[in-house]
């Protein structure tokens, strides 16, 4: 998911590494706090497959800065990158899907559609097994697993409402 924020925050201009790092955390820091060795080996890959340019500049002094921009074909790989399935594991689906949510003003509003669709399937998929879990007289939970097992009902609660909120802008 961490190429989808590089990504983003090189759609408005070109940045070095460590731009690029302050500027996902100052936009996405709320979720996630990469660190230089997460965006490099990203950067990386987004370079293998030119969607990632880079351009050198050398200071007066002789320091080199790398500077890094979107070639032209970023946006398929966005799109290929934004409509890769969301895991079915929960812990790692909500991850993918904060940072697919903010990220998702890049899309068309046929896209945003698509996106919000699969994701509340997703999300109904995810409160049935919780619910199911809740329901089974054989499995005995302890005070605090019942009372994850309900807080996890409410954050599916809450993202099918925001996921709502978002189709009907």
């Amino acid at each position: 998911m961490i190429e989808l924020l590089i990504l983003y925050s090189l759609k408005k201009r070109e940045r070095t590494l460590y731009s690029l790092r302050s500027d996902i955390i100052e936009k996405f820091g709320y979720f996630t706090k990469p660190s230089i060795g997460t965006l490099h080996p990203a950067l990386k890959r987004l370079l293998k497959a030119n969607v990632v340019e880079i351009r050198n500049n050398f200071s007066q002094g002789g320091k080199k800065s790398t500077f890094y921009s979107l070639s032209l074909h970023w946006q398929k790989k966005f799109n290929d990158l934004f409509f890769t399935p969301l895991s079915d594991n929960p812990t790692l689906f909500f991850t993918e899907l904060q940072s697919k949510i903010s990220v998702m003003s890049i899309l068309d509003n046929e896209l945003k559609e698509t996106f919000i669709q699969d994701a509340l399937i997703k999300l109904e998929s995810f409160n049935l097994d919780l619910q199911n879990a809740l329901d089974d007289e054989y499995i005995s939970y302890d005070k605090y697993q019942l009372s994850l097992l309900k807080k996890n009902i409410d954050d599916i609660k809450n993202y099918k409402t925001l996921l709502e909120e978002l189709r009907s802008e």
